[in-house]
């Protein structure tokens, strides 16, 4: 078998496996009780321990593709504001990482089909970022916030905006 045919087949099999794996993840059906998402201020920031980012966009290699060219091919039309200014073509942005990093919280990120799966309302508009701790979760930035960012910055002064309380009180 020549060289070109084996790079090929190689890459069909990737392509094929994670697609099976895609499928396999989104028919896993989802938690028997969801978490209610409750309106922003709901408790004091302070008291948050997990800050949980939802991303408008579905997760898994393929999706992950089909993202990038979206990205590239149309940005206007890119249905995840959150996705678009923190991360780029191969990962996340190194500002949003060490922003993610310095925050006094646990950190979660989700993507769309997984939040369904967890949490109500089901139809909460994404991207979100939600604030929780032991006993409920908040919406810490709504989506009609994230989606007035119009660079990494400007994203980072939207989320600090909500989280500098919380700074030193730890």
């Amino acid at each position: 078998m020549n060289p070109t045919k084996k790079v090929g087949l190689v890459v069909a099999a990737i392509v094929l496996v994670a697609v099976v794996a895609d499928i396999i993840r989104y028919a896993t059906p989802g938690a028997d009780k969801k978490t209610l998402v409750q309106d922003a201020g709901s408790f004091p920031v302070k008291k948050g321990t997990t800050f949980i980012a939802v991303y408008n966009a579905y997760g898994g290699i393929f999706p992950g593709l089909v993202d990038m060219v979206h990205k590239i091919a149309s940005p206007g039309t890119y249905p995840c504001n959150l996705c678009y200014q923190a991360f780029g073509n191969f990962g996340m942005k190194p500002g949003w990482k060490s922003f993610l990093d310095s925050l006094p919280f646990e950190k979660v990120a989700l993507h769309k089909e997984n939040f369904m799966k967890q949490y109500e309302p089901e139809n909460l508009e994404l991207p979100v970022i939600l604030l929780s701790n032991a006993n409920s979760t908040q919406v810490l930035v709504s989506a009609a916030e994230l989606n007035k960012a119009t660079s990494l910055e400007n994203l980072l002064a939207i989320v600090k905006s909500k989280v500098v309380q919380v700074k030193g009180e730890r």
